[in-house]
């Protein structure tokens, strides 16, 4: 099993290098050139899309494996000790709600973006966006909290 865990990790590491290097290898050469929002002309390497495909794969793979092993790791927990294993979903829980709060609280109304004309920035996209800002800003009060809590804790014991 572990064998087969390096064996896969080595060759995704292996093609990662060579698609580094071929990417490096023809930065300078034949690149296409596309148009700016100003005008100007913007050159791509070749092999810019490939790369970017890559990390798809990559980052896919990554999620997909993080949430099987921790499924997999939940599901032991829950065998051996159902009780801590259910306690063990409340963050998750909260953080479920943190998202759903933030999402109710976002606004959809459009807004006025200079020179842009699409519709990303109205509706469900808007309140995505405000969700995602609204969890950045709890999570970093709930860090601060802690690390004063945890000092004032650590001071007191």
């Amino acid at each position: 099993m572990f064998k087969a865990i390096k064996i896969s990790g080595l060759v995704l590491v292996l093609i990662s290098f060579l698609l580094l290097i071929a990417f490096y290898a023809t930065l300078g050469q034949g690149s296409e050139s596309i148009a700016s929002a100003a005008g100007e002309a913007i050159h791509v390497p070749l092999l810019t899309d490939t790369i970017i495909y890559w990390l798809y794969i990559l980052f896919g793979i990554a999620i997909v494996v993080t949430l099987s092993m921790a499924l997999v790791q939940f599901i032991k927990s829950f065998i051996s000790n159902p009780v801590s294993a259910l306690k063990s979903l409340i963050p998750i829980l909260i953080f479920a709600g943190v998202f759903v709060v933030s999402y109710i609280l976002g606004s959809s109304e459009k807004m006025n973006i200079i020179g842009y004309e699409g519709t990303q920035n109205e509706g469900t996209w808007a309140q995505i966006t405000d969700m995602f800002i609204y969890t950045i800003y709890t999570l970093f009060v709930v860090i601060i909290l802690t690390i004063f809590g945890s000092r004032i804790y650590t001071s007191l014991k």
